[in-house]
């Protein structure tokens, strides 16, 4: 005969409730070690060289290795975040330089500086076909002419023949176009130090005008991401400290390199060449060899630092089209498999 079925078991209301605690536990446990294991391997990074070029904020990661006794790096600001990587950009050297006659020394005329048709859209076209995310003008060279209506200095553009801002026009032009602006500032200063010095000390009465046109920068454009401080070891630990928290308080996301460090080595951040012997233009300057730059890009990507390939534009503000051909022929060789 059939056994009568069993009774089915009774489970204490306490009972079940602790088994579903235990099992939304479980659950919440499992989500948890999930969310672990993606942040993991979203953040570590895998393979391929460690080093990367420096982003567009902050100070120089090669402040301190620059000066002995400089402002720390400051911390990284949210637009950190979405920077675009400094890793390949055009400098171009345009200025007082450019109208100087072959054998001219001393001062140029403020008056001299006019290019007739210069069109800064060009130059960033120029930056942007060539595979460049920034671009570097220099707003004050070693003759000390600023390329902005400084009211630090009378030696400027607004004493010129050309009408309106340039650097203000140059920085329109590089954020219309996608290319992160930035500015070459000399320390030596033909016009204010009465020759061109690439040694000694800073003396008070001109550093006061330097720290002026440091804060101009950095207020008047503050759309500025890089700034090159040219010979910054002649300028003591303090007063390099005073430009780089001038820097700090006004444009924190700009960065800060120098082009030499104490030791005489090239700037911590990045590496530079120039298409145009001589960095300025000249009318028979020779040209460097795409294949010689290539090696040096790739050498600059492989030790995590910036390059900077810089061009000459002639008087009346047009890169020569055998600059530009040198940029072309450097973009289809990055571009080929294998080289």
């Amino acid at each position: 005969e059939d056994a009568p079925p069993a009774a089915p078991e009774v489970v204490p209301a306490a009972v079940g409730s602790m088994r579903a605690r235990w099992g939304a536990l479980a659950v919440i446990a499992l989500l948890l070690l999930a969310a672990a294991s993606w942040a993991y391997w979203k953040l570590i990074p895998t393979g391929g060289n460690s080093a990367s070029p420096p982003t567009a904020t902050g100070v120089s990661a090669g402040l301190k290795s620059a000066q002995a006794g400089a402002a720390e790096n400051r911390l990284p600001s949210p637009a950190h975040l979405e920077a675009a990587p400094l890793r390949y950009g055009l400098y171009i050297h345009y200025g007082m330089d450019t109208f100087r006659h072959p054998g001219e020394t001393g001062l140029i005329p403020a008056q001299r500086f006019g290019p007739a048709s210069v069109d800064l859209r060009r130059w960033v076209a120029a930056a942007k076909e060539a595979g460049m995310s920034f671009a570097v003008l220099t707003a004050k060279h070693e003759s000390g002419f600023c390329l902005w209506p400084s009211q630090a200095c009378p030696y400027n553009v607004s004493h010129s023949s050309f009408r309106g801002d340039f650097l203000a026009d140059f920085i329109a032009a590089c954020q219309a176009g996608g290319i992160l602006p930035g500015v070459h500032y000399s320390i030596p200063d033909d016009y204010h130090e009465g020759s061109v010095r690439f040694e000694g000390e800073v003396a008070p009465a001109y550093f006061d005008i330097i720290k002026q046109e440091i804060t101009e920068l950095n207020s008047k454009y503050p759309g500025l991401r890089v700034l090159i401080i040219n010979l910054a070891p002649r300028l003591s630990p303090d007063q390099l400290s005073q430009l780089i928290e001038i820097v700090k308080r006004l444009n924190p996301p700009c960065v800060v390199w120098f082009n030499k460090d104490r030791s005489g080595l090239e700037g911590a951040d990045y590496l530079t060449d120039t298409v145009n012997k001589g960095w300025f233009w000249a009318a028979d300057a020779s040209l460097d060899s795409p294949p010689h730059l290539l090696n040096r890009y790739r050498h600059a990507q492989n030790i995590g630092k910036a390059y900077l390939l810089n061009v000459g534009p002639d008087p009346s503000g047009q890169i020569p089209a055998d600059q530009v051909s040198v940029l072309t022929a450097l973009k289809n060789l990055l571009a080929t498999p294998g080289q």
